[in-house]
């Protein structure tokens, strides 16, 4: 009798031990909070959308479009009254709209003959050359074409010529004139210059 009772005893004190002031129970392990600052939690940059065309970033700056425009073209570009007309100076302008410039104070022309047009590219006189680029001049990328002229069979495709190496700035233009072709400002651009003056254009097939 007298055992029974200690062993209930000792069975009561190791019960109540176990609920005993300063007895914890086996915490759970919590993930570290990140410390202020910290970036640990945040995925990384998106190398693609910090990097942009150094040609763009510089137009940009500048607030100017430098355009280069054929000398031997009038009727793709000429001066009339002291301004600049006709498609190739519509189509910058669309360029110069589409880089968050005014397309009408914010590009300036330089008519250029074809010994000068590929220096005035590599040397930075214009960030954009329209037709007369040849391809395979050194240290100057085609973009395009953004026009074709003349009869099936005898056509002829004019390119925009720009500083190679930037392939940012290519994927821009090329954008710029899809995007043109589709909403109908390189049509309203021809009906109101080339075909004005009598000449057969078509829109690009562009990839």
């Amino acid at each position: 009798m007298r055992s029974g009772l200690l062993a209930v005893l000792s069975i009561g004190v190791l019960v109540s031990g176990c609920g005993a002031p300063g007895a914890s129970a086996p915490e759970r392990s919590a993930a570290p909070e990140p410390t202020p600052g910290s970036t640990r939690a945040l995925p990384p940059p998106d190398p693609v959308e910090l990097k942009e065309s150094p040609a763009i970033s510089e137009i940009r700056e500048r607030g100017k479009l430098l355009v280069g425009v054929r000398s031997d073209a009038p009727k793709f570009a000429r001066r009339e009254q002291g301004r600049y007309v006709g498609f190739d100076v519509e189509m910058a302008r669309i360029v110069a709209a589409e880089l968050g410039l005014n397309p009408r104070t914010q590009v300036t022309f330089r008519r250029l003959p074809p010994t000068l047009r590929a220096n005035a590219i590599r040397g930075g006189s214009v960030d954009i050359q329209f037709g007369g680029v040849d391809a395979g001049t050194s240290g100057v990328a085609r973009v395009g074409p953004y026009v074709v002229t003349g009869p099936p069979g005898e056509e002829n495709k004019l390119h925009l010529g720009v500083t190679s190496g930037d392939e940012r700035l290519r994927g821009k233009l090329r954008d710029i004139l899809r995007t043109a072709v589709d909403d109908g400002s390189w049509q309203r651009a021809r009906d109101s210059t080339l075909a004005a003056s009598g000449i057969r254009a078509r829109p690009p097939e562009l990839r």
